[in-house]
């Protein structure tokens, strides 16, 4: 199976274009090495008047030139699940093209999100796609940094792939070179592999990988800019060592900047000569992802049993206040790598991993400050087998849909997110299943059984790939968590290699030797949170607790990929749904994330005499009294421009002037489901 990558999206190839557009008519000039890039000259003025028309498509809060001093940066900013890769990679392949750029630097902030862009740099079939199908006719040679064991009493290597980048030639025009790092590769630290000096040869003179770097005058390409703040330490390597001509950053979401004190205090988006904004919610109202479906499941009790912490020692204890209907108050003083199983058995698994003078940190990643409370229902056995019922039951709904009713499939796959790894991957002395495990595997041999007795005859071959799956359970789930990194089992290995290497073979229904591929349920400790997707994730199940507050977005964001069918055709002529399962403490998260995302949205300040013109035609009168309609009822000024503490009465009354997420692209379906009454 190969995934069909298609071209000339609009959504993608603007992005591309607004890139490109920067550099037209500015001053380049040939390097003095056969190793560097062109130099861009930063004080051509041509760069700020081609960055200010293409931000003249921008919101005004979003315009406005940053001066380069040694460096230019540009910001694109692309919801998740829209081909960031594709677009920076064209983006590569464009700038080569045009002005015979040719060494570029990509930097990424974890390993899951490096395995994840190496496997589509460096798939023959995304090659001869933009060599051949985009008619570049230009390779693309990769180097993927790696870290380095240095052993005793051996020679010190220059790392190889530095050294090919770097002496990757300029003269060679139909090459482009490449080099992605992960963000704890850059670093100045003592016997870091880029920042020593002690190697026993170099290239090109340079024996410290950063100054061999530097020399080339690279572009950089970050992903995920909101990990790269520019106090971070990675961004400062960059930004200070390897000193690019121009970077640019790509993603969803930016890091924030503060400014002023007290109620001058001000908090916005770190943008850098922003180009282009595809937002959340254009994403959502175009169509470009799949829309949310959330629900919850209700108590597994009526105890209501909370935990609260009442008071800190820090780095010492921590008192808790065990609270239960019905049951006498109880109070416990836990350490650091005390496990909470003691207040209760349902917290089995977790433990304190540090307490601070306002805080205390779990194993789970979650963290809680004094006067916070635990919801112990939460972490109960039995409401997390009601929430995987849950889930296997909203799977193979949609995946009897995509089976067997269409006439090319999709391979349905499902993401579980915990946050005790033992209890799926550590057997007890005796060899016996971790509790989630055996409560997963057994579910799921019922459910499997139950869907093969309500098939019809015409459903043989889905009867058929159900049947494998129950003559192998094991194999249709799989895990990755981080500390599989490490680990030297090969079954952990092969599963690893298959979530974070294999996408193509996740989405095939099919082995080489043509028997079936039933592994589709993925768990992991949101260790894929970022970085990683795959298209066909139609149900993420979120057992327990996320841990550390992340947005709503970056939760949903693994699933909000259009699917693929099993020919490797994306479709996009349909709406898809993600099914997005939480516990009842996050029961108002449809709420949040449709707040979080018109949130991000620019406010208009402004009606234009377009808007204006619209308005007054829907009318029937003239666009004079339109304005004077707008302006009687204090909605606008003399100037056009908004009355902001009327704009929500004005957005009432006129509909058109609202702007936001369409109604039922977040679903909560808990608000959905009919309430049965009772009647005599």
């Amino acid at each position: 199976m190969e995934l069909i990558l298609q071209q000339g999206l609009p959504h993608q190839q603007e992005a591309v274009d607004r890139l490109n557009q920067v550099f037209e008519g500015a001053g380049i000039f040939r390097p003095r090495n056969y190793f560097e890039n062109p130099t861009i000259d930063l004080r051509d003025n041509r760069l700020r008047q081609n960055i200010t028309a293409i931000q003249s498509n921008l919101p005004p809060d979003y315009r406005g030139f940053a001066v380069p001093d040694c460096c230019l940066n540009l910001d694109i900013k692309m919801e998740t699940g829209t081909g960031k890769t594709y677009v920076y990679t064209k983006t590569m392949f464009e700038l080569h093209k045009n002005y015979g750029i040719n060494k570029f630097i990509i930097a990424v902030p974890s390993l899951a999100i490096k395995a994840g862009t190496a496997q589509f740099l460096l798939d023959p079939y995304a090659r001869r796609h933009f060599s051949d199908g985009c008619g570049y006719g230009t390779e693309m040679e990769v180097g993927v940094l790696a870290a380095q064991t240095r052993k005793k009493n051996k020679r010190s290597y220059f790392p190889s792939v530095v050294s090919d980048f770097v002496k990757g030639s300029l003269q060679n025009t139909k090459k482009i070179y490449v080099l992605l790092t992960n963000m704890h590769l850059l670093t100045t630290r003592k016997n870091s592999m880029l920042a020593r000096d002690d190697y026993d040869y170099g290239v090109e003179g340079f024996y410290r990988p950063l100054e061999a770097l530097r020399a080339t005058r690279p572009f950089v390409i970050i992903d995920e800019p909101h990990r790269f703040s520019r106090d971070q330490a990675s961004y400062k390597v960059i930004a200070e060592e390897i000193k690019p001509q121009c970077v640019i950053r790509f993603g969803a979401t930016f890091p924030d900047i503060t400014t002023g004190r007290g109620k001058n205090r001000i908090t916005k988006k770190d943008y850098q000569n922003l180009l282009y904004d595809l937002n959340a919610c254009a994403s959502f109202n175009q169509n470009l992802i799949k829309g949310v479906a959330k629900e919850h499941l209700e108590p597994a009790s009526d105890q209501n049993a909370k935990v609260k912490i009442v008071s800190l020692r820090s780095r010492e204890s921590a008192n808790f206040q065990y609270k239960a209907k019905n049951k006498p108050t109880r109070t416990y003083t836990l350490q650091k790598d005390d496990s909470l199983a003691v207040i209760d058995t349902a917290f089995e698994g977790i433990t304190i991993d540090g307490i601070s003078a306002n805080e205390v940190v779990f194993s789970n990643g979650q963290t809680k400050t004094q006067g916070e409370e635990l919801d112990v229902d939460i972490y109960m056995t039995s409401y997390q087998e009601q929430m995987l019922r849950l889930a296997l039951e909203r799977h193979f709904e949609t995946e009897r849909e995509n089976f067997c009713g269409r006439q090319y499939r999709i391979k349905t796959l499902a993401l579980f997110f915990i946050d005790d790894i033992s209890s799926y991957r550590e057997e007890d002395a005796e060899g016996k299943k971790p509790y989630l495990l055996e409560a997963f595997e057994r579910l799921l041999e019922e459910k499997i059984e139950e869907e093969l007795q309500n098939l019809s005859e015409h459903e043989a071959e889905y009867r058929e790939y159900l049947e494998a799956s129950l003559a192998d359970i094991s194999a249709c789930h799989a895990g990755y968590f981080s500390q599989d990194n490490t680990d030297s089992d090969d079954g952990i290995a092969e599963e690893v290699r298959e979530i974070l290497h294999g996408k193509k073979e996740l989405l095939s229904f099919r082995h080489k030797d043509g028997s079936w591929n039933t592994r589709r349920f993925l768990f992991s400790k949101w260790t894929l949170k970022e970085g990683w997707d795959n298209p066909n994730v139609f149900t993420i199940a979120k057992l327990r607790s996320s841990g550390s507050e992340i947005s709503k977005l970056q939760e949903v964001g693994r699933g909000l990929r259009l699917p693929v069918d099993e020919n490797g055709n994306r479709i996009s002529n349909e709406e898809f749904w993600l099914n997005y399962i939480v516990d009842f403490t996050e029961f108002d998260f449809a709420e949040q994330l449709v707040k979080q995302i018109n949130g991000e949205l620019p406010q208009a300040l402004a009606i234009t005499e377009e808007v204006l013109s619209m308005l007054a035609q829907k009318r029937g009168i003239s666009a004079d009294a339109m304005f004077d309609e707008l302006y009687s009822q204090n909605y606008i000024d003399r100037h056009m421009n908004i009355n902001i503490e009327n704009r929500e009465a004005m957005q009432e009354e006129y509909p058109e002037l609202a702007r936001g997420l369409y109604s039922g692209k977040v679903k909560n379906l808990n608000k959905q489901k009919p309430k049965p009454i009772k009647i005599r």
